[in-house]
């Protein structure tokens, strides 16, 4: 069935849309008249404000954000750039090293030829359990190093192993007190050298009227199972008095001890 329409919903209906096109009509005429732009322009000027107001928060806001996004990515930047001028200060550290020993194994190639063959080791310090006058090496027993062989520095002698662990070895060092060797200057004047207080090397039993040179380079004279020519240090100062039987000289190594950082073993017979 078909749905009536009542007379009275018609006829408002037709008011609605007649209102509607009436409102219309009059903007229309208003707008031709040029009144809609005298009534705009107050609104436009009070609400103009208000806008540009919101237009410059909203871009003082996204600038500030992106403020703080700048700042984090240059943080991220600066701390990158940190970390690669870390890793390049110890790469360069670590070729410098490298550079310092295989200078230090060439050297050690073109020195005197021993017999026996050479184990590199590094110096790792000094045992906070044994005195100054000895070092401690990263070789050991599981290395070949036995107690009595010889370290040595091209053809300077260091010291001697007086004790060994599976991966390291005490070194002491020829300012230790227990230091005895037979030993000859330059120029053929015959003692011993021995360590004083763990920080002096003397040349002993020197007869009085053998000279004594200032500045005259030790060896070792091959006795006492040290092999001949090995270079003990360099006179630096003699102490001579005529009543005295015999005279001495402090000499003193010709590379310091601290400055120690690769040394030679003499691999001992198995």
């Amino acid at each position: 069935m078909r749905k009536k329409v009542t007379p009275g919903l018609f006829e408002k209906r037709n008011r609605t849309i007649t209102f509607i096109i009436g409102v219309l009509i009059v903007f229309l005429l208003l707008d031709l008249a040029g009144i809609i732009n005298i009534i705009s322009a107050p609104i436009n000027q009070v609400f103009t404000p208000v806008q540009i107001g919101l237009y410059k928060t909203k871009q003082d806001f996204e600038d500030f954000v992106g403020t703080l996004t700048e700042i984090r990515s240059l943080r991220e930047s600066e701390g990158d750039l940190k970390k690669e001028n870390a890793l390049l200060l110890a790469e360069n550290s670590t070729l410098k090293k490298l550079e310092k020993e295989n200078e230090t194994l060439r050297r050690q190639l073109k020195a005197k030829k021993f017999s026996k063959k050479l184990i590199v080791a590094a110096v790792i310090g000094q045992d906070p359990l044994i005195s100054s006058s000895q070092l401690l090496v990263d070789k050991g027993k599981n290395d070949g190093v036995a107690v009595g062989a010889l370290v040595i520095i091209e053809n300077i002698l260091v010291g001697k192993v007086v004790a060994t662990g599976n991966a390291t070895a005490n070194v002491r060092l020829l300012v230790d007190s227990d230091t005895k060797i037979p030993a000859v200057t330059a120029s053929g004047v015959g003692g011993i050298v021995k360590g004083k207080f763990g920080n002096e090397i003397v040349l002993e039993k020197v007869i009085q009227g053998k000279k004594l040179n200032k500045g005259e380079i030790v060896f070792s004279s091959g006795e006492a199972d040290f092999p001949k020519g090995l270079v003990l240090g360099k006179i630096a100062r003699i102490e001579s008095k005529p009543a005295a039987l015999f005279q001495k000289a402090a000499i003193y190594p010709l590379i310091p001890y601290e400055e120690l950082e690769t040394v030679f073993i003499l691999e001992s017979a198995k």
